[in-house]
């Protein structure tokens, strides 16, 4: 009766539930790739060492990447059906009732995408693994492992992050008094940064700059960017556990700068982004991500390339690894991509009502889109800003100990490309899914959920 429950659930919720298996699906095809990487290197009688470098050096920020996404996604996905477990709870269910029901739930829908993601992850290993047998970094003769480590290090790391997200924001749903949790007070009820975030962020943040710090102190060699690479990953996840905090310091500047200056729209939409903080860093929580990630490797690699062409030593393992290197930053940067546009789409869908009821209240499609981009303007700023902040953690002691210079090799472009895809991505999954909202007339839109 119970799971007859959970698949009536999922197929009421679809588009939610299938962005959060989207996301799922592709985290576990990056993490299958570099454990089949891994496995064949240990596997192999061979020289195999860049087998076990590469998805050593990049593995585990790698999985810190995947894990941040499936638990924001799935996090995001529980907290929209907040009132809805509420309802529940005030028709007798018991919190235990809740949790059980929200696990099951996400197991329903994580194993088959998990599953969906093995074979492409596998199908990725091998490209990778091509590219290292074509630069000649591993023997011809060497063949590619996919056992059952492999399947099971991309499966498993996937569904423990899922089920870790499940049972978090299974527990804060059922731990809301009901009454409370109906009402629309809701959100500024509830505290922006719980004491585990806080305490969470400011420690990921702590140890990015450690790991920075400790870039500065070794040698000019392969495994500088164990350490570089890591550093910004963890400053990017922990400045977005304290994104809320950092959208209220800019929700005043907003409402100051471009409220005044552009009109009511863009004043709405300054005090809606400090009014909502926690939506609004919930959006540019994954783009701080994505823009950390892009621009820190990207800058990284291009030192490399631009260190390694001053010392023409164009046929070194340097200049040989850089395809693969870019192969790989481009994966990352594609799962980090996804997990922007299904978090943007999410959190877009859930304010159907109320655009609903600004349209009731007079408001035109006009207004309301332009409220909406002006709100998306400010999101992806607040990503742009943080996100530069970490990718500076890792690029900054990266050039220093490359080239002694804390400004890195690579065109500027670069950066922009970085920034304007970004904002052109989430203007791309806002907008569209807006104007699909404002579809709905404005009364069904509010006395539906």
């Amino acid at each position: 009766m119970m799971w007859r429950l959970a698949f009536l659930t999922i197929r009421s919720h679809r588009a939610s539930f299938l962005a959060s298996a989207a996301v799922m699906a592709a985290g576990t095809a990056l993490l299958t790739a570099f454990a089949t990487l891994l496995e064949t290197g240990l596997r192999s009688h061979d020289d195999t060492g860049f087998l076990v470098m590469l998805p050593a050096i990049l593995g585990g920020w790698t999985v810190a990447i995947v894990a941040f996404g499936v638990v924001s996604t799935v996090s995001l996905t529980i907290q929209h059906r907040e009132r809805e477990l509420a309802l529940l709870r005030s028709i007798a269910a018991t919190p235990r009732q809740i949790r059980q029901s929200v696990v099951r739930e996400t197991v329903t829908v994580a194993v088959p995408a998990v599953a969906a993601g093995l074979a492409p992850g596998a199908g990725l290993g091998v490209v990778v693994f091509r590219r290292l047998v074509d630069g000649g970094l591993v023997g011809a003769r060497t063949e590619l492992s996919v056992g059952w480590p492999s399947l099971a290090i991309g499966a498993g790391v996937s569904l423990l992050a899922a089920l870790g997200a499940a049972l978090i924001s299974s527990r804060r749903a059922a731990s809301v008094p009901p009454v409370r949790a109906l009402s629309e007070a809701t959100p500024a009820a509830a505290p922006l940064l719980t004491r585990a975030r806080l305490l969470a962020g400011l420690g990921l943040v702590a140890v990015g700059l450690s790991l920075g710090a400790g870039t500065l102190l070794m040698e000019n060699g392969p495994l500088l960017s164990s350490t570089a690479g890591p550093a910004g990953v963890a400053v990017a996840v922990g400045l977005a556990l304290l994104g809320p905090a950092a959208v209220t310091w800019v929700g005043p500047l907003t409402r100051a700068g471009i409220g005044t200056a552009i009109g009511a729209s863009a004043r709405l939409a300054a005090r809606n982004v400090h009014a909502r903080a926690r939506h609004t860093a919930g959006v540019a929580s994954p783009l701080i991500l994505l823009v950390g990630i892009a621009a820190g490797t990207l800058y990284m690699q291009s030192t490399e390339d631009g260190v390694h062409q001053v010392a023409a030593a164009a046929g070194d393992v340097g200049s040989r690894l850089a395809p693969v290197n870019y192969l790989v930053v481009t994966m990352i940067i594609g799962f980090s991509a996804i997990v922007v546009v299904n978090t943007v789409v999410a959190a877009t869908r859930r304010r159907r009502g109320e655009f609903g009821l600004l349209r009731l209240s007079a408001a035109t499609r006009g207004q309301v889109l332009r409220m909406v981009t002006v709100e998306t303007a400010v999101t992806v700023g607040i990503g742009v800003v943080l996100g530069t902040v970490a990718a500076a953690v890792t690029v900054v002691p990266y050039s220093l100990v490359k080239t002694g210079s804390p400004v890195p090799l690579g065109p500027l472009w670069t950066y922009l490309v970085i920034v304007g895809g970004s904002l052109l991505l989430v203007m791309a999954a806002t907008l569209g899914t807006a104007l699909g909202a404002l579809r709905v007339r404005p009364v069904d839109a509010v006395s539906t959920p």
